[in-house]
């Protein structure tokens, strides 16, 4: 029989797995953006020109949503302090992109952030709830 490594639940690790594949998730969604930042930005404005919103806001968060995204990958894949800031900043980037997707009334996009939302907290709350 194979010896299992002390404290490697199937719950440690299921959350392991879960911090993995978000991790790689939010820092892939980022990184591929950062090289044609200037266009991912352009387009988001065409995006929300019939929206309330002004094109400088909408431009600026465009240029800051990919640094985001890497810094949340960042933070979700080095784990133990981390997570839970990597979990916070995410939840707060995926809300700020629920408001923009209902103002586009982009009902299935925000299906797909409800998912990411829900598996930082499903991540969240499967780890030690102590801060370091």
């Amino acid at each position: 029989m194979t010896p299992q490594p002390r404290n490697w639940s199937n719950a440690r690790l299921a959350a392991g797995l879960l911090r993995l594949g978000l991790g790689v998730d939010f820092f892939m969604h980022g990184a591929v953006r950062v090289p044609k930042l200037a266009a991912f930005a352009d387009g988001l404005v065409k995006q929300f020109a019939a929206t309330i919103l002004p094109a400088f806001a909408v431009r600026g968060f465009a240029l800051l949503t990919p640094i985001v995204e890497v810094l949340v990958g960042l933070l979700l894949l080095a784990g133990g302090r981390w997570l839970r800031w990597g979990a916070v900043l995410g939840g707060l980037q995926l809300t700020a992109l629920i408001f923009g997707s209902a103002l586009r009334e982009e009902w299935a996009n925000i299906n797909v952030q409800l998912v990411h939302l829900l598996a930082l907290y499903v991540l969240l709350r499967s780890t030690n709830d102590e801060p370091r």
